[in-house]
């Protein structure tokens, strides 16, 4: 591996400066519109996938380029043995158990008002969109991540763990529109993942386990959402019609 040019300073600024930046931008966003003190409405669920798998794409991209200026090989696989699939469900099962923490930090009202129950697929087309959003999540995310953001890092700190520190708080970071806790519960799937590449010396097994997880987990995340809106008690996060007023926020604070 030949050693990171400048091109590697634009991809951590995307990765570590643009991405977390936009995600904390667009958690106020929602914050003010569940607060009705913003008139702007929250963008449709088809439209929110298709930006996202654009945003997605674009850094696939941009790690791939990056990557090959040093001979980085993203979809690298040595030979693999029981140890690495036992390994992979591992993580796959760590995840698993960490979404049940998630859950169980949150109280119901909580769950109800998250973001992912908002945008979770309902009609085939959304289905559809939903289904791109996870194959490329899944390979872009490690790609960025655990490959090239993590070669990058370490080359430069000659520290692999301060990489992963830094790669794992970015990612975190990332998927802030999902709240704190969520992304608290992220940090530790990130070090769960670097664990599994620095085990198996591959991103296609982290890729794989991303993808199968985020398939089972929005499956029954979309499940719990249909429920809820047929219970009519689906919370909802667009903007009021029209803002309070200043009485009716005083009455509210008080």
């Amino acid at each position: 591996m030949r050693m990171p040019g400048a091109m590697s300073l634009l991809f951590l600024l995307f990765v570590l400066v643009l991405m977390p930046y936009a995600a904390i931008r667009s958690a106020g966003v929602i914050r003010a519109v569940r607060a009705g003190t913003s008139e702007q409405p929250l963008p449709s669920r088809e439209s929110i996938w298709v930006r996202t798998i654009f945003v997605l794409g674009f850094l696939f991209a941009l790690a791939w380029y990056t990557g090959r200026g040093f001979d980085f090989h993203i979809f690298a696989l040595p030979p693999l043995g029981v140890r690495d699939v036992a390994a992979a469900g591992v993580a796959l099962a760590a995840y698993f158990g960490l979404r049940e923490v998630s859950r169980a930090i949150r109280s119901e009202a909580e769950r109800r008002a998250m973001l992912v129950y908002f945008i979770a697929p309902r009609s085939t087309r959304e289905w559809f969109l939903w289904t791109g959003t996870v194959l490329v999540a899944s390979v872009a995310e490690e790609a960025a991540y655990r490959g090239v953001g993590m070669a990058i890092l370490w080359y430069a700190l000659g520290n692999p763990y301060a990489a992963v520190a830094i790669c794992s708080v970015a990612f975190a970071l990332a998927h802030w529109t999902q709240g704190w806790k969520s992304a608290a519960v992220i940090f530790v799937m990130a070090l769960v993942m670097h664990a599994l590449v620095a085990f198996t010396g591959t991103l296609i097994l982290a890729m794989l386990v991303h993808g199968i997880y985020d398939f089972v987990a929005g499956y029954f995340i979309a499940k719990e959402a249909k429920r809820l809106q047929l219970e009519g008690r689906e919370a909802s996060l667009e903007a009021p019609r029209t803002p309070p007023s200043p009485d009716e926020r005083a009455r509210g604070q008080g």
